[in-house]
């Protein structure tokens, strides 16, 4: 080996020693995304547990997605959010609900822009659902709310709870029951509508970019290597 190969060798093994750390830190990743996500659907599918002892511990890491079953009474104080759909505009109706003594927010569906000043049935109320604390909001990017409309453009949790006077807290319904006559019924004001579970998870995709690199890389610095060595020969 001349000495003329030195430094290109060194170059070519650190720039291979760094891309295959970073696929083996994206398979990392990737093995932890996985483990979340499977948790998520863990808690977003297993049988509805009691809100009670979930509600005052609530934290995004332990109970986001937890599936929940409580009962209390609707109040009518809604919050707006706007939430157009394929089948056409419309809106979240996010409503103040009393459990326990405490209100807190229930995201009841969706209905669509010509109910969304409708007067909706109130009372006693049957919730199946689940926590959620929602990231559909983006400082650089979501309109501020039209207050005077009630018409708000995320379900950012903490303003709308400051507005309301309501504890920041939200369950999305997966479905709701109303006492009518003393007889529970569907509730069917507004159509519940329970947000996907899509939670994006490409750190195969990085890994294998990161080890095709990293053979690129080899490839091209044998190849320097040997014009070098063909040009001092």
């Amino acid at each position: 080996m001349t000495k003329r190969m030195v430094l290109p060798l060194i170059f070519g093994l650190t720039g291979i020693a760094i891309l295959l750390w970073l696929g083996c830190w994206q398979m990392q990743r990737l093995e932890w995304k996985q483990e979340v996500i499977s948790s998520i659907e863990e808690r977003r599918s297993g049988i509805p547990a009691p809100l009670l002892g979930n509600y005052e511990a609530a934290t995004s890491e332990l109970y986001n997605y937890l599936r929940v079953e409580f009962e209390g009474a609707i109040t009518g104080n809604e919050a707006h959010v706007y939430a157009p759909q394929k089948i056409g505009l419309g809106y979240r109706i996010v409503s103040e609900f009393i459990w326990n003594e405490k209100s807190l927010f229930v995201d009841l569906g969706w209905v669509p822009a010509d109910k969304k000043n409708e007067q909706r049935p109130t009372g006693p109320m049957k919730v199946i659902g689940y926590i959620s604390f929602p990231d559909d909001h983006d400082d650089s990017f979501t309109p501020k709310p039209d207050i005077s409309n009630n018409v708000w453009f995320s379900r950012f949790v903490p303003p709308m709870a400051q507005h309301f006077g309501i504890n920041p807290f939200l369950i999305v319904a997966e479905s709701l029951q109303i006492k009518t006559n003393n007889v529970w019924m569907d509730y069917t004001a507004v159509t519940p509508s329970p947000i996907s579970l899509d939670i994006k998870n490409d750190h195969k995709e990085y890994a294998i970019t990161w080890f095709l690199l990293a053979f690129v890389w080899f490839g091209m610095t044998i190849y320097l290597l040997w014009r070098i060595r063909e040009k001092t020969v």
